[in-house]
């Protein structure tokens, strides 16, 4: 910008970029109520999958040890989402001893939209 130069809006400045196609402008709300809920599950949710993975298959209870960690450790609702959705179609196979987990999954998906 020069002295005499005005800008109204957005001013962004790229550098040795490729393939950029605009200003992402969603807003991300953090905390709150509904987050420290959302949290609350995911925390009930993790030591019921660790006990159910000794009910598991081999490949399945690796599967749903690796889920945890993407259910426990990321904020990206859509890698939650992901990893709960897998999840729960394995729970589904266990027939009783999963009902619990896969509630609590039912209710952690509708807090993030699906």
């Amino acid at each position: 910008m020069t002295g005499g130069d005005h800008y109204y809006g957005d001013v962004v400045r790229m550098e040795n970029t490729t393939h950029s196609v605009g200003i992402d402008k969603r807003t991300v709300v953090h905390g709150g109520p509904a987050a420290a809920e959302l949290e609350r599950a995911v925390q009930e949710l993790l030591p019921l999958l660790q006990e159910l993975r000794g009910q598991l298959r081999p490949l399945a209870a690796r599967t749903v040890e690796a889920a945890e960690a993407e259910i426990g450790g990321s904020a990206d609702p859509a890698v939650r989402r992901t990893a709960l959705e897998r999840v729960g179609g394995i729970l589904e196979s266990v027939g009783t001893a999963g009902a619990p987990a896969l509630a609590l999954i039912h209710q952690i998906l509708s807090m993030l939209g699906g």
